[in-house]
């Protein structure tokens, strides 16, 4: 039989609250999620995870935290993320970074860079094959006795007040789990880009960094790479075992527009072919012409981004009589997969030391 005194409810089923809610569960938690959108809807700019690439990104930059989570993450993935830290290609500091984070990492000599590269490395790692991994997650999650509800919040409270509760649909609709009871000991935030928008969190220093990519469909490709032009911006492909790859992209701040752009697109296929020609069908390679790649889908996904980094902090809310904590845990921008095990990690950490504090 369940405890109620270890009821834990997880807002958002991305990949954030997918990982964080696992983990809680593997702490003892009982755990409901609770989200408008999962994994196996239809893609909506409301929900990032399904858009991503994703290879590993490292942004040590950001600060001493986002270093250590993703450091956590590499752990748990077992060499799985790959990293471009968005630094000058030939800064050292970057190399060292690098080498830590891959035994294999080595800087490429002259003789071994394409004709337009100054500078580059090479390392092992591997890519998340996003449409099959976070189908992962939620069947982990639900195998290991979590729950899953569907709603629409406009606020935290409403999620736990006992009146004008929002409608709850079970989540997979055929599964016999009881309504919740609305009365955790506590809530993880992890609503993304939500955070700005939903009631009792509205943190305005959350914003989208909108990135657009390609579905190229190219199953010889099987090496994950990063091309960075002198302009500042980046190409990347990242091969899945489907036989598409990801070919991108762009980080535009403060963008909300959901759908590709065809000036956008022209451009992501001419750098994408000059700087991976191997897209291409062999018999093809040599003209490099844009109509020749065999595009899938055109995809547009808003990063949720936070200025000052990736919020993980205890608050307190006010429901009534109540006070019931909120771990929050959102803000990572593109960083979302390869910190997702080290932030859930963290929450979880948050989670324990105020039941612990509130029992002391």
């Amino acid at each position: 039989m369940q405890r109620n005194d270890l009821d834990v409810f997880v807002v958002g089923a991305g990949v954030i609250g997918l990982s964080t809610a696992i983990l809680a569960l593997d702490a003892g938690f009982n755990v409901t999620i609770f989200a408008e959108i999962f994994p196996a809807d239809e893609k909506s700019t409301k929900y990032a995870s399904c858009w991503a690439g994703a290879d590993h990104i490292s942004f040590a930059a950001t600060g001493a935290l986002m270093h250590r989570l993703e450091q956590e993450t590499f752990g748990a993935f077992m060499g799985l993320l790959k990293e471009d830290p968005l630094l000058q290609p030939n800064d050292q500091k970057t190399n060292e970074h690098l080498s830590k984070f891959y035994s294999d990492f080595r800087t490429l000599d002259a003789n071994e860079l394409p004709k337009t590269a100054v500078h580059g490395a090479t390392f092992s790692t591997l890519c998340i094959d996003v449409p099959r991994y976070l189908p992962y997650l939620m069947l982990r999650f639900l195998a290991s006795g979590g729950r899953a509800f569907r709603t629409t919040l406009p606020s935290l409270s409403a999620l736990l007040s006992d009146r004008n509760r929002p409608a709850f649909e079970a989540f997979p609709v055929n599964s016999s789990s009881s309504p919740p009871t609305l009365h955790p000991i506590a809530v993880i935030n992890c609503t993304g880009i939500g955070a700005l928008s939903i009631g009792d969190v509205l943190d305005t220093d959350v914003y989208p960094t909108r990135g657009e990519v390609l579905i190229i469909r190219a199953p010889w490709v099987q090496r994950d790479s990063t091309f960075r032009w002198k302009d500042g911006h980046v190409s990347y492909m990242i091969p899945r075992q489907s036989g598409d790859v990801i070919l991108g992209g762009t980080f535009q701040p403060d963008d909300w527009h959901p759908k590709s752009r065809p000036e956008t697109v022209k451009l992501i296929k001419g750098r994408g072919i000059q700087a991976f020609p191997e897209l291409l069908h062999q018999a093809k390679r040599e003209t490099r012409n844009i109509d020749d790649l065999d595009v899938v889908e055109e995809c547009v996904g808003l990063r949720p981004t936070r200025k000052g980094g990736v919020r993980l902090e205890i608050q307190s809310l006010a429901v009534g009589e109540r006070i019931i904590p909120i771990v929050h845990n959102y803000g990572h921008g593109g960083a979302g997969y390869q910190s997702s095990w080290g932030s859930a990690t963290q929450a979880v950490e948050l989670l324990k030391s105020v039941l612990r504090s509130d029992s002391a």
